[in-house]
């Protein structure tokens, strides 16, 4: 008996550990996943009745009930092993994401003909005893319709085998090999078990095989985001890699929160990283509750991807947003109360029809929130699919190569006035992109494309050069400026050969770093790392001084705003806009006090009304920036202006002088 056994004692503790895994690992969610769960419970359940069954065989002859009782461990192996062939071709067509192939009755009846066979026959053999017979005297014995159910696992062998086959272009080979070793080694124990009946391999070969699949095909390690407990970015890739190749239908919501990467640094990593968890936990909860199959992706910092498919294909999320929304507060309510408060953009996309591959899913799902209006919460992809705006969007690379290569970027400057000195002082330098085809591009499409493609330092080095001439072409002195101001990217703060570079313009130009101001923005500054530091400290020590643009957009604190060597603060627009409230003006006030108290100068952007000038006058602003003064304006028309302005009596009234 123990060389009987010797096997399949074997194959049950690795069955054991495969189901403790795929628990540990979290391997529990998409029908892919429950199929090879009851794949290998089924398995595990013949393993254990095989073994009982031949250490219960020992003790012959039967009682009456230990003749029921075998009879029952016999007929239940075998609908559970017949039942295994069926239940793992339904894992790789989930797997592969073919199953919207058999939706049709007719091919579903078809696909179960064989095993509903096999059942009938099973469940009749009390009465025709043509599949096997136990008695109390010889136990187990087959029976001649016993070839019928090894016909019957041959015919779903050989379907999954050549379905393998066909879907091998679109499958990893590791996973392929793992995959179609299930067929392999259980024919081959098959072929070992008739030559050596004594020999019952058939469960430790299918052993092996679950566990090189469980290896090799789940691997949540390689897939999974471990911060948030979700299949990442990567699995996001895989899954739409099967999806176009098969041409699966489907519906993708996105859910990117737009301000993800400032909660992250405002909170912290681990606190950041239970906030998505608790987010992820509500959209689970709400779409299992609905019944929809689905399946949810995160690409950080702040991107949630769930992709339905089925009836759900057509589920429409309109009409629950407002509770979804709800439910997200109330799961995340520590968070809110403390002031944090995810900003999320909502956009469905089907597959095909707004899409058609890989490429344009994901682009669609990056690019969505830059096509709709800020205050625009939920968008359907068809919406803007096909539109202008899109298809430059989806153009970008074209594009901005283009433009690197032809020169198609063009510099504007707008003037910034003190008001304390009641004139215009300096200028920002601000790049504008022309395409022959779709015309002028704004800078919020085609500067964060640059960012994404890593074209940031050709467009800065024409920013830099393009500046540095206009300074040396241009008696800004004589046009009563004292400096340009010039943006600087993350991508250039993180040159090791910045400082370098600069020097090397100052020098052909013969350009005081008096007259150059760089720009920071505040939300940046926390991805320019050791380097971009020094590379700040280095220019100044040089001699330029530095302004943080955007302040208000993010979470920089006065302490280490007075640490950094910054000579302005640009208050961001958002913050201006919202002078017109008790709690605006405020705001504005408080901030304009705690900079002065750190010898910092004020730039208020975005201002466009009398009304804004005259109260940031009262609350003592350095400077104005904004439409009411000037938009901005080419390289010539922004000379003359400012000559014309600068020349006039400068006790005349600047403001009607506006653009």
């Amino acid at each position: 008996m123990g060389q009987i056994l010797f096997f399949d004692f074997c194959a049950l503790p690795i069955y054991i550990l495969i189901i403790f895994t795929i628990f540990v690992r979290k391997t529990t969610m998409g029908s892919s996943n429950v199929l090879y769960i009851f794949l290998t419970a089924f398995l595990t359940l013949n393993t254990i009745i095989d073994i009982m069954s031949e250490c219960y065989g020992a003790f012959l002859p039967f009682s009456e009930s230990e003749l029921l009782f075998f009879d029952a461990m016999s007929f239940a192996y075998l609908i559970l092993r017949n039942l295994s062939s069926v239940i793992y071709v339904l894992f790789i067509i989930t797997y592969t994401r073919t199953m919207y192939r058999f939706n049709s009755k007719k091919i579903r009846v078809l696909f179960f003909v064989p095993e509903i066979i096999v059942l009938i026959a099973l469940l009749t053999n009390p009465i025709h005893r043509k599949i096997y017979t136990v008695s109390a005297e010889t136990g187990y014995s087959r029976g001649p319709y016993i070839l019928l159910l090894y016909i019957v696992a041959l015919i779903y062998a050989a379907f999954g085998s050549g379905y393998l086959i066909y879907c091998r272009r679109f499958i990893e080979t590791k996973i392929w090999v793992a995959l179609l070793s299930m067929y392999v080694l259980s024919l081959s124990a098959v072929f070992w078990q008739y030559l050596y009946p004594d020999w019952l391999v058939e469960m430790y070969a299918s052993a092996v095989a679950c566990l090189m699949i469980t290896l090799l095909v789940l691997r949540p390690e390689e897939i999974t985001d471990t911060s948030v407990g979700l299949p990442g970015w990567q699995a996001y890739k895989a899954e739409l890699h099967k999806i176009v190749t098969v041409r699966h239908p489907v519906q993708i919501i996105v859910m990117r929160y737009i301000n993800g990467s400032n909660i992250r640094t405002y909170i912290g990593e681990e606190a950041y990283r239970d906030y998505v968890r608790k987010i992820a936990d509500i959209l689970t909860s709400f779409f299992r509750s609905k019944d929809d199959y689905f399946e949810l992706f995160y690409e950080g910092p702040g991107t949630l991807y769930c992709v339905l498919e089925g009836e759900s294909e057509e589920y429409d999320i309109v009409p629950d947003i407002d509770r979804l929304r709800q439910l997200v507060s109330e799961s995340t309510g520590e968070y809110e109360a403390a002031g944090v408060h995810m900003e999320g953009r909502i956009c469905s996309i089907l597959y095909p029809g707004d899409a058609d591959s890989e490429e344009e899913i994901i682009r669609l799902g990056h690019e969505f929130k830059n096509l709709i209006p800020p205050s625009q919460i939920y968008v359907k992809a068809t919406e803007f699919v096909g539109t202008t705006d899109y298809e430059i969007g989806t153009r970008m690379d074209v594009i901005l190569n283009k433009a690197i290569t032809e020169k198609k970027f063009e510099m504007y400057y707008q003037p910034i006035y003190s008001l304390k000195d009641e004139r215009f002082k300096s200028a920002e330098a601000l790049i504008r992109l022309w395409d022959d085809t779709y015309g002028p591009i704004p800078p919020g499409i085609f500067i964060p494309a640059a960012e994404r493609m890593g074209l940031m330092l050709p467009i800065g080095d024409f920013v830099l050069e393009s500046v540095f001439r206009f300074i040396a072409d241009n008696d800004i002195r004589a046009m009563g400026l004292e400096y340009i101001e010039i943006n600087l990217s993350v991508a250039q703060c993180l040159q090791y050969d910045l400082a370098n570079k600069i020097k090397e313009l100052q020098d052909r130009y013969g350009i005081s770093p008096e007259q150059v101001n760089f720009e920071i923005t505040e939300t940046s500054y926390d991805d320019i790392g050791i380097t971009g530091e020094n590379n700040i400290k280095r220019l100044v020590e040089m001699g330029y001084s530095f302004s943080l643009d955007d302040y208000g957009t993010g979470y920089s604190n006065i302490r280490r705003l007075s640490k950094l060597p910054l000579k302005i603060i640009k208050i961001d627009k958002s913050l201006i806009d919202d002078l017109g409230s008790e709690s605006g003006k405020i705001i504005i006030k408080n901030v304009i006090r705690m900079m002065k108290d750190i010898d910092k100068e004020l730039v208020a952007e975005g201002v466009e009304s009398d009304k804004e000038v005259g109260m940031l006058s009262e609350l003592d602003c350095d400077f104005i920036q904004g439409f009411y003064y000037s938009k901005p304006l080419p390289v010539k028309e922004f000379v003359n202006w400012i000559r014309k302005i600068q020349a006039e009596n400068s006790k005349s009234d600047p403001l009607t002088h506006m653009v």
